[in-house]
């Protein structure tokens, strides 16, 4: 039987069970509803004989009170006599509200005049009996006529009695069809509901088997694919070796004769082998990419990194092909565009390469620029907008969505007058789908293109960090062994200055992040000085050297370092246990000194030369003051350059925490993210232009806070680091 006609029986006898289901409820439900129904009504008639046996108790009681008083002449007999009568009147009330219908109505008439003429019998007896004595009231009673009334009211009350009777007859056989019914269709639900559920046990059963038979046979398909896969992955993994090694051999050798000496012709061999070779590697890369994606087998690996180093690095590797094609490129990202986050950064450089290739590749005049926003954020995730926009040649309506399509270009003549194996933008488009991301296209012929990329990232807190060995990064032995330092340091810049400054003396360390941090490295190792930042996050450096002093009765000196420039600022560090004060920008003679007397280890050393001031072309001092950097770098410039590129990524980060705080009117975090920023600008000259500026945030307070100030005060501020950023972008090209 076919799997889709078996469903479609399976379908009919499901609603025909239901069908049959709701009809043995139904017909179960009313049998049932008669069942109580008769119960209520038995129920009653009952009450209805209770009522009229009441009565002729009553009335007897009565009769028998007003003979009692008359015989014995003691009137205690009548005592409640009022009462008796009310009582009376009340149960034939009750009994005409619940006997009244057409058959009775003529009865409760009769009876309600008898009764009433009852009652009035027996007063009048005893009002004789009062003013007449007892043989009038006797001859009252003799006369048969209060004994013929009590007779015609048994006699009525007989009459109801006999018929209520019939009616309780006609109930007890309603009661008795009805459950005998009820029963009926009780044991035919339960037959059904049984055989219903063993016809689904069966059928269920022969399911799981058949499932199990499936996933034995896909376990057995599966142990086929992984081990297809690995000779496949063998197989991609030889071939990217195979193929790089004598391709980086052909590009390598030509490098090597392009510098030498060969004439106009030469030349002209050399740079078409070059370009052949790094179009045909091109081409070799896109194969084996998307063959990895294919197979499964391209992994998403996300760290945490800074969005604006990977955009700087971009802008930096395009610009000169840009330039060479006179294009004008731009890369610009929002300010409220986080900038440390956790994913694949390899991927979104790839994706993000690849876009801006194919945009100065398909571009003869006119601009490219990319842009990053943000589009949503919630708790710590966040989704992040792309943009790439170029002035080229545009793509036709109709070809948009056949682009991502692999070995596919808008036109047939784009790979024989660009080039490209028409991968790029499938492994873009899969690239992005890999990290749950999504790629649109607008474009117009002649009118460029824009690509749109929308990827989901988490916030990271900070970039992992090298640093915690004990030696210097450039893995050079350290010049005095038994010298042995811990930094308790949060900020990033500040981090990277004590690296340096500590590897170049050939110094162990460790970089700590808190103070906390501080506590368990004491713990576990034994330093000589501790270099302790006051500010940071989880315990700050006086928390941290209070728990030295009095919690481990260490004796171990500690350096303060702070960026506060307020007075009593050094007093109150050595009062609370601080053995000597240091502040921000370091002074690097000043620090070694420190270092040099408190571990008693260090050999004295030269002063370092100074350097001249940066001036801009036109003359005017620049806001970056290198003199600070040169001196600490003796000429290194990989240093010079790594501590430029980490201002540029933390200065906008640090900015957007303090427009945050001013915004929600935090004036702890306000003074907190301006003490935070003093480190950050103090390494390249900036103390002098932006302390001013920090140091009115920094002395806030909040019984003096005026928001409009505060406000102006950052717009100040904010246009003095972009100039500064500037500056630093201007200096690394």
């Amino acid at each position: 039987m076919q799997p889709k006609r078996m469903k479609y029986y399976l379908l009919g006898l499901f609603i025909t069970g239901m069908i049959l289901f709701i009809v043995l409820q139904f017909n179960s439900a009313k049998n049932i509803r008669k069942l109580i129904t008769g119960n209520e009504q038995l129920l009653q008639e009952l009450n209805v004989k209770n009522e009229l046996q009441k009565l002729q108790t009553n009335m007897a009681k009565t009769d028998s009170k007003v003979r009692g008083t008359v015989i014995s002449q003691d009137t205690m007999h009548i005592t409640g006599i009022e009462a008796d009568i009310a009582i009376i009147k009340a149960d034939l009330k009750e009994i005409n509200k619940i006997v009244k219908n057409d058959s009775t109505e003529k009865l409760l008439t009769q009876l309600n005049y008898l009764v009433d003429e009852k009652n009035n019998f027996n007063l009048l007896v005893l009002d004789t009996f009062y003013s007449k004595g007892k043989w009038s009231a006797e001859r009252m009673i003799n006369n048969q006529r209060g004994k013929r009334l009590g007779e015609a009211i048994t006699g009525i009350l007989h009459q109801l009695d006999t018929t209520r009777q019939t009616e309780v007859n006609r109930t007890t056989h309603l009661i008795d069809t009805s459950g005998q019914k009820a029963q009926s269709w009780g044991t035919v639900l339960v037959f059904f509901a049984c055989l219903t559920s063993l016809l689904a046990f069966l059928y269920i059963t022969s399911r799981i088997h058949r499932q199990e038979q499936l996933i034995e046979a896909l376990d057995e398909s599966q142990q086929q694919e992984k081990k297809l896969a690995a000779v496949k992955e063998q197989f991609l993994a030889n071939m990217s070796h195979e193929i790089r090694t004598p391709m980086n051999a052909v590009l390598g050798f030509t490098h090597l004769l392009q510098a030498q000496p060969l004439n106009d012709k030469s030349k002209e061999y050399v740079s078409a082998i070059e370009n052949a070779g790094q179009n045909l590697l091109e081409i070799i890369n896109d194969i084996l990419d998307i063959s990895k994606i294919e197979s499964g087998m391209m992994r998403i690996e996300a760290t945490a990194f800074s969005l604006r180093s990977v955009l700087h690095s971009l802008n930096t590797m395009f610009r000169p092909k840009a330039e060479e094609k006179q294009l004008h490129l731009s890369v610009t990202i929002a300010d409220e565009v986080p900038d440390i986050l956790y994913g694949d950064v390899m991927r979104l450089t790839q994706v993000l390469v690849n876009l801006t290739s194919n945009a100065i590749k398909f571009t003869a005049a006119g601009e490219v620029s990319i842009r990053v926003t943000k589009i949503w954020s919630e708790d710590n995730a966040v989704r992040i907008l792309f943009t790439v926009r170029d002035t080229g040649i545009g793509i036709e309506p109709a070809k948009l969505e056949s682009i991502f399509d692999r070995f596919n270009q808008a036109e047939a003549s784009t790979t024989r007058k660009f080039g490209g194996t028409g991968l790029g933008l499938t492994i873009v488009k899969q690239l992005i789908e890999l990290q749950n991301g999504f790629i649109s296209v607008e474009s117009k012929p002649g009118e460029g293109a824009i690509f749109k990329v929308e990827l989901p990232y988490t916030l990271g807190d900070f970039l992992p960090e090298n640093g915690d060995d004990y030696y210097a990064e450039n893995d050079q032995l350290p010049l005095h062994p038994d010298v042995r330092l811990l930094v308790a340091e949060d900020n990033k810049m500040n981090q990277n200055l004590l690296r340096h400054l500590l590897s170049s003396w050939q110094l162990q360390y460790k970089v700590v992040n808190n103070g906390k941090e501080v506590l368990q490295a004491l713990d576990k190792q034994h330093y000589d000085l501790v270099l302790m930042d006051i500010q940071m996050p989880e315990m700050d450096g006086y928390t941290a050297v209070q728990m030295i002093r009095n919690d481990r009765h260490s004796t171990i000196p500690v350096i303060a370092m702070t960026a506060h420039a307020m007075a009593g600022e050094r007093e109150k560090c050595l009062q609370i246990g601080m053995n000597e004060y240091i502040s921000k920008p370091i002074v690097e003679d000043e620090l070694y000194r420190m270092i040099q007397v408190y571990t008693g280890k260090l050999t004295p050393r030269e002063l370092p030369a100074t350097h001249a001031h940066h001036l801009h072309e036109n003359g005017t001092q620049q806001l970056i003051n290198m003199q600070y950097l040169h001196d600490l770098s003796k000429g290194d410039s990989a240093f010079e350059k790594n501590m430029l590129e980490q201002f540029i990524t933390q200065l906008p980060e640090e900015l957007s925490l303090l427009k945050k705080a001013v915004v929600a009117e935090d004036i702890a975090a306000i003074r907190a993210t301006a003490h935070n920023l003093k480190t950050t600008v103090s390494f390249i000259g900036l103390e002098a232009h932006l302390y001013p500026i920090l140091e009115q945030l920094e002395q806030l307070q909040e019984n003096n806070y005026h928001p409009h100030l505060v406000a102006e005060i950052f717009m100040t501020l904010k246009q003095l680091c972009l100039q500064a950023i500037q500056e630093a972008i201007n200096i690394l090209l």
